[in-house]
């Protein structure tokens, strides 16, 4: 059954993921998350066109760039084909996982937005008429779509399950980020058992893959989990890489602070900061690409970045939590 279809959803047999096979229905509203996707991202967008369907309004889910290794082993082993990416914008979209228009397509202004699901703060995304918003502070968007579907009463096919369960594994770093709430380990416990895997296990398996980086050039790894924020007057893309294996993008530092710089420059950036999150050791190394990053990162932790250009932030795991509140904290000051 494909998006578009009039079928009432709620059908406990249409349930599977024959529902979720996208399909180009320009009656169909989008579904989609920010550039750059990550794990959390391309689930939360699957699931919700599964939710909207079930509730009768036609969607299909979309990504808005190319999968990382985390995600495309997570689509794998859940045997979940991969959304379309989305070509251009059609006249009504839903946004999941962002509200930050620095994060969604050109010309998101001037679409009708349906609805918002989400757990960042308002960033400024801005509509013409009311919509629905559903925004919590929980570790993922997958998480809120799980407490959507008890809403509704829709119960998850073991995919749609795995899909939310993914979501919650990546954003919380199985548990071990600040923004892991009660709420989300009892989701993620309940959901493993409608989806029949091992929570423990299957975070394993999505940490190794998310550590299969040695393929990837400095660019690429740069721009692997990137966004873009207006700090203190300044726009800086701040890139994080989880890893369980921080020595390799660490080897890699001279090649890593020219791409950075060479992004700064293309983009018309003030400046780009990165972040080495060892998930196992739990602090993250960040590497300076200048000393106006330096010094914004000194001041941020009070700390000193040394002559290699290196500190070490223990217990920082969170971009969202903790990375960017630093940051503005520090930025504020200077003014």
């Amino acid at each position: 059954v494909p998006f578009g279809s009039k079928t009432n959803l709620r059908m406990p047999r249409l349930l599977g993921w024959s529902v979720l096979a996208p399909t180009a229905v320009s009656a169909s509203l989008a579904v989609f998350g920010h550039k750059v996707p990550d794990t959390d991202t391309v689930t939360a967008a699957i699931v919700y066109a599964w939710e909207l369907n079930a509730r009768n309004i036609s969607a299909s889910a979309y990504r808005l760039g190319e999968l990382n290794p985390e995600t495309s082993y997570v689509l794998q082993a859940l045997k979940v084909p991969v959304p379309p990416l989305l070509e251009q914008l059609v006249p009504e979209v839903a946004v999941v996982d962002t509200n930050n228009p620095e994060e969604l397509p050109e010309g998101i202004s001037k679409v009708r937005l349906h609805s918002i699901v989400d757990h960042h703060k308002l960033s400024g995304l801005a509509n013409a008429e009311p919509l629905e918003v559903d925004m919590r502070p929980l570790c993922s968007a997958t998480s809120i779509l799980y407490s959507r579907s008890k809403l509704y009463g829709l119960t998850p096919s073991k995919e749609i399950a795995g899909l939310m369960l993914s979501g919650i594994l990546s954003d919380s770093l199985e548990f071990r980020s600040p923004t892991t709430t009660e709420t989300d380990k009892t989701h993620a416990a309940e959901l493993g058992k409608l989806a029949g895997l091992d929570v423990h296990d299957f975070a394993e398996q999505m940490l190794d893959a998310k550590a299969k980086v040695d393929h990837l050039s400095s660019s690429e790894l740069i721009m692997m989990d990137t966004k873009i924020f207006n700090i203190g007057g300044r726009k800086l893309r701040v890139s994080v890489l989880e890893t369980t294996k921080a020595a390799g993008p660490l080897a890699q530092q001279a090649q890593l602070v020219t791409a950075m710089q060479k992004l700064k420059e293309k983009e018309k950036l003030d400046d780009v900061l990165f972040f080495v999150v060892d998930i196992l050791k739990e602090a993250a190394t960040f590497i300076s690409s200048s000393p106006s990053a330096s010094k914004l990162v000194e001041k941020a932790w009070s700390v000193k970045v040394d002559s290699e250009g290196l500190v070490v932030l223990p217990k920082v795991l969170s971009r969202k939590k903790q990375i960017i509140p630093k940051l503005e904290a520090a930025a504020k000051e200077e003014l």
